[in-house]
């Protein structure tokens, strides 16, 4: 047997063993959703363990804060469509935020509707940046960019959280993602 047939040989028999694995985890999942789980009803115990380990309610205001800083610098090297990547991430992110936290004390103490906030932000600077990214407008991109900083702003101020002032970044949120458009490694 040459190496060809011996690696396609092993290769069959690994697909075979994963499909396998996953017919096997997909029925029994199955037979368990069928039965209706242990069948007892959540508990107050359960839900305070829900509790304890649901992320702070700022979790996605510090994932907008990364995907923000790298839309920006995706941005600025031109690669548009990564820039339009983390356009995509950011705005998910501000909109998971809406969903955790819908109605914060504003600075009188009554709650701020944030979907109405975050439909704003989605229809004005969002939309913007979305137009400047397709058109590969670097002029409108960073002009939507700073309108977007503004209307954060805005919502940190009708929030109740005038101190979180965002800027534009002076520096990547991470390095590993290579910006440049033009890049050839990894292959």
């Amino acid at each position: 047997m040459n190496n060809s047939q011996f690696l396609r040989n092993v290769l069959l028999v690994a697909v075979g063993f994963a499909a396998g694995c996953l017919f096997v985890t997909l029925w029994g999942h199955s037979r368990v959703l069928a039965q209706g789980g242990n069948g007892a009803p959540p508990t107050m115990a359960d839900v305070q363990h829900l509790k304890d380990i649901a992320p702070p309610m700022s979790h996605p205001m510090v994932d907008v804060a990364f995907n923000a800083t790298n839309l920006y610098f995706a941005a600025q090297k031109k690669n548009w469509l990564l820039a339009n990547y983390y356009l995509g991430e950011t705005r998910n992110r501000m909109k998971w935020e809406t969903v955790l936290n819908p109605g914060p004390k504003g600075t009188d103490g009554n709650p701020v509707d944030m979907k109405s906030t975050f439909d704003g932000i989605d229809k004005g600077s969002l939309t913007q940046l979305k137009t400047a990214i397709a058109a590969k407008d670097s002029k409108a991109f960073n002009d939507s960019y700073k309108n977007l900083l503004e209307d954060c702003y805005s919502c940190h101020k009708a929030t109740n959280r005038p101190y979180l002032r965002p800027q534009i970044p002076t520096a990547a949120a991470q390095t590993i993602i290579n910006t440049d458009p033009d890049a050839t490694w990894p292959q």
